[in-house]
């Protein structure tokens, strides 16, 4: 297809703003992008969309517009209402055409208007495998599901196929996975210098790992295919391509209605942050966000700071946080930070955090030397409170900042315990006192193949109590006996003094 047979697609409502004189460029696909460098995700002859959230000023859509190469044309979207003269300016002077897409138009429409005409163009294909692909492409753009996507294309490839989050959430499978297969495939995702990879399992069968979109900013935002066997090649190969490039598509419609439900939570928070917010006007937001606050609310604030940036990647890894336990309305606050609304229909606070942490420390293995910090704030529940519920969350994050752990989290109730006073101490300095407390006994064990830290731990769990400890460990009261005398000879501490105790108890929480 050409520019104008794009322009001339009333439901999309598009808007030449440079280019006039190219309209008749073919476009040969779509990519979205809003990567500061999109060189490597975008090819010659593609519409590329983008809702300028990149933008940074002058020098920004210079280097931009640079980086696209020979495309076939920009289109800009909502992040901005009008693009800014400086990157209409450059489109300009590159020789590319910028269009423009009302609010109202999502990315996914313009994405499946592009691929049910390329579709056409491609008239009868004379392999079987491209006619597999036809049947996947029109089974998506017909108003198919996702789930009939990947089941037809586990009935192609005769193998078990599966969408999965980089937490091992399965989005969609053609059978049950177990769920130590999702967590293995989930890391090999995530530490994998190249893909597609592939995961033995324990009774020798394959597994292979394929990315959903190569444009993603950062694997730990992104989905992955997962299929029964080694990796496929020839014709069968190019099914698989196909597959993720339709599942990328059905992802990029689930987030186009998310950025309307940001927008919402937007005005909200700008509402609260007003120090003006109405009663009202706050209840009539959460009823359009269909937000109920009557089994509980709760707010999560989230902070990805990775590798080269994570800017782009806080609200997806704060919604995958979320899901499936208590899916929130999530929305970005700052660069590399984002803020969650989550009811608690059904779960409870501490059910959610234990759900959030399981999930933040599968990503640690893709983080590098990023880390994921997260606040959450007590339960509240009424509206009125929704401004003091934020304001604990982000509290809670600078505090879970503090750790110098890789993933951390500080809850509400964590904010008035000894937890804070911890976080708050530098990592050097805690790792230092529990180096003068239990250097000695971490030593001790390692050399001798003995369990004195986790005696300790455990005598200082049951308050102090022998029977207690020793039905926990399970060895006989005189057998503790034995190892609560080593462990004081070995740090020259007394277990009998409260303060002792309580240094002990420190020191273990310390990490």
């Amino acid at each position: 297809m050409r520019l104008r047979d794009l322009l001339q697609a009333g439901q999309l409502a598009l808007k030449v703003l440079t280019g006039h004189d190219l309209l008749d460029r073919r476009v040969r696909g779509v990519a979205t992008t809003d990567l500061p460098d999109p060189a490597m995700f975008v090819k010659a002859g593609e519409l590329v969309l983008t809702e300028l959230t990149w933008h940074t000023g002058p020098a920004s859509s210079r280097d931009f517009v640079a980086n696209l190469g020979d495309v076939a044309a920009l289109v800009a979207g909502t992040a901005l209402k009008v693009p800014p003269a400086d990157l209409i300016d450059a489109c300009a002077e590159a020789g590319l055409p910028l269009l423009t897409l009302p609010v109202d138009v999502p990315f996914s429409q313009v994405t499946e208007h592009v691929l049910r005409a390329l579709i056409a163009e491609l008239g009868t294909p004379p392999r079987p495998a491209y006619a597999a692909r036809r049947r996947l492409a029109s089974t998506l753009v017909d108003g198919g599901s996702l789930t009939k996507l990947v089941t037809a294309v586990a009935g192609e490839l005769d193998v078990p196929c599966w969408v999965l989050s980089p937490t091992g959430r399965v989005v969609v499978g053609s059978q049950p996975l177990p769920a130590a297969a999702r967590l293995r495939l989930a890391h090999t995702f995530l530490t994998a210098r190249f893909l597609p990879g592939m995961v033995t399992q324990e009774d020798g069968t394959a597994l292979s790992v394929f990315p959903v979109s190569k444009g993603a900013p950062h694997r730990i935002a992104n989905w992955f295919l997962a299929y029964a066997g080694e990796q496929v090649q020839g014709e069968n190969e190019d099914l698989v391509v196909e597959l993720a490039a339709l599942v990328a598509l059905e992802r990029s419609r689930l987030e186009a209605a998310q950025r309307i439900e940001r927008r919402v939570l937007d005005q909200l928070l700008t509402l609260l942050e007003s120090g003006d917010a109405a009663l009202p006007g706050v209840v009539s937001r959460l009823h359009t966000l269909h937000v109920e606050t009557e089994h509980g609310l709760l707010a999560v604030a989230l902070s990805a700071r990775l590798d080269g940036g994570g800017d782009e990647v806080a609200v997806p890894v704060l919604d995958e946080l979320l899901r499936p336990l208590a899916p929130g309305i999530v929305t970005a606050t700052g660069p590399a930070e984002a803020v969650a609304l989550v009811p608690l229909a059904g779960n409870t606070a501490d059910e959610l955090t234990a759900h959030v942490l399981r999930g933040a420390r599968t990503l640690e293995a893709g983080l590098g030397q990023g880390r994921i910090t997260l606040g959450m704030s007590s339960v509240t529940t009424g509206p009125a409170a929704l401004s003091s519920l934020i304001e604990e969350a982000r509290h809670a994050l600078t505090l879970a900042g503090l750790s110098g752990d890789r993933v951390s989290v500080i809850t509400g109730d964590d904010v008035s315990s000894h937890r804070t006073l911890l976080a708050a101490i530098p990592g050097e300095l805690r790792r230092a006192f529990r180096s003068r407390l239990l250097g000695r006994l971490e030593s001790y064990d390692a050399a001798n193949q003995t369990d004195l830290l986790e005696t300790l731990q455990a005598y200082l769990e049951e308050s102090g109590s022998w029977a207690a400890t020793a039905e926990r460990l399970h060895v006989h009261v005189n057998t503790l006996r034995y190892r609560l005398r080593r462990i004081e000879e070995l740090t020259g501490r007394s277990l009998n003094s409260w303060d002792e105790r309580v240094d002990f108890m420190l020191a273990l929480r310390m990490r």
